[in-house]
């Protein structure tokens, strides 16, 4: 179960806290269905809503969800409830603008919000909110998944601000003209978003961002996960576009291990550092994996290089990738090597082999 800080504002904030959902905004789009939003980024060079996207898709059925709230701190806690899904009705100051929506249900409500400042108080926040100092630095997106450490030591300082939580108050009640609006928000069978990764004449995903999205969506669900991560019941935590330098350098999808099957508690046991290619992945791929790599091992492993493993997906391997994985002696479990390729000429699905270069 991963944890992630949902960015809300003055205006949003008091919407999304009295009807249960969150929404992600659209700024120069206002879209009737999923299908305008698809077409848009196709013919988009940039694609900024695909990169949204694809972060929504970390919001998984159950995670845990903090709300940051602009100028005012860091309000909890929430649990998603089900998938992302298309709404574009207005409720409150969320309009059209804001038309992909997931559930929150409120777990425990702490009327004092936590300062942003608080995070960075003393030399251990500091070590465990390291995540959303970069982000903050790069600027900080509508979704921030934040590691197991920073979800204990947040929920510690919300209890430390409030000694108890309190039941929701009726606070935007002038803002609401519908009575009980939550159910127009439950879940709908038919409002499910399924993403296109490539055009149909093209054998490669249409962005970098597709096959982050398939693999973060599917990650410990579909048998591609358990080929690459290992056992999905080990997968303790998992992340995409990781913020790790001021520099606006980002880790494409970093995973925790951890299991204790064999020590009796909880050991996190692998670091999965995983580098993301939409064409062919040269020699360039392996020293970024290999860069990703070692700050993982000083900055989260404890200098237990070991315990790193370096993954590059891409379409196809240059030769001098190949080579270049050969000659790297980072640690002994080597560079992992992954082809994808569409299954039976998809455009929904992928699937994933090995690249043996022994």
């Amino acid at each position: 179960m991963n944890a992630h800080i949902l960015i809300t504002d003055e205006e949003t904030h008091d919407t999304v806290v009295n009807n249960s959902f969150w929404a992600l905004k659209f700024s120069d789009l206002q879209p009737k269905d999923i299908n305008d939003i698809i077409i848009s980024q196709f013919n988009n060079t940039r694609k900024p809503y695909y990169a949204m996207l694809c972060d929504f898709y970390s919001l998984r059925d159950g995670d845990l969800v903090f709300l940051y709230k602009r100028q005012s701190g860091f309000y909890g806690i929430y649990k998603v409830k089900g998938e992302p899904f298309f709404d574009n009705s207005t409720i409150g100051k969320i309009d059209k603008s804001f038309p992909i929506r997931i559930e929150i249900e409120c777990i425990n409500y702490f009327e004092k919000p936590v300062p942003e400042e608080l995070l960075f108080s003393t030399k251990e926040y500091e070590s465990k909110f390291w995540s959303w100092f970069y982000r903050k630095i790069q600027g900080a997106r509508g979704i921030n998944t934040i590691t197991p450490e920073a979800t204990e030591a947040l929920i510690e300082l919300l209890v430390k601000m409030n000694g108890n939580s309190i039941k929701i108050p009726n606070i935007i009640k002038k803002y609401i003209k519908i009575p009980n609006i939550i159910k127009k928000y439950k879940r709908k069978k038919n409002c499910n978003i399924t993403l296109p990764l490539r055009r149909k004449e093209s054998d490669s995903v249409f962005i970098e961002d597709a096959l982050r999205y398939y693999i973060i969506r599917y990650i410990g669900i579909k048998n591609f996960s358990e080929k690459i991560f290992g056992k999905k019941e080990d997968i303790e935590w998992y992340s995409n576009n990781v913020p790790y330098h001021v520099s606006g350098k980002n880790i494409d999808i970093l995973v925790y291990h951890k299991n204790m099957r064999y020590t009796g508690y909880p050991l996190r046991y692998q670091f999965s550092v995983v580098e993301l290619k939409r064409d062919i992945a040269g020699e360039e791929a392996i020293s970024q994996v290999i860069n990703y790599s070692k700050w993982v091992s000083t900055r989260l492993a404890n200098g237990e290089i070991e315990t790193v493993q370096p993954i590059v997906i891409a379409k196809k391997f240059g030769d001098n990738a190949i080579s270049k994985a050969k000659m790297i002696e980072f640690n002994s479990r080597k560079i992992k090597l992954y082809k994808y390729k569409f299954t039976n000429n998809d455009v929904y699905n992928l699937e994933f082999e090995e690249v043996h270069y022994d």
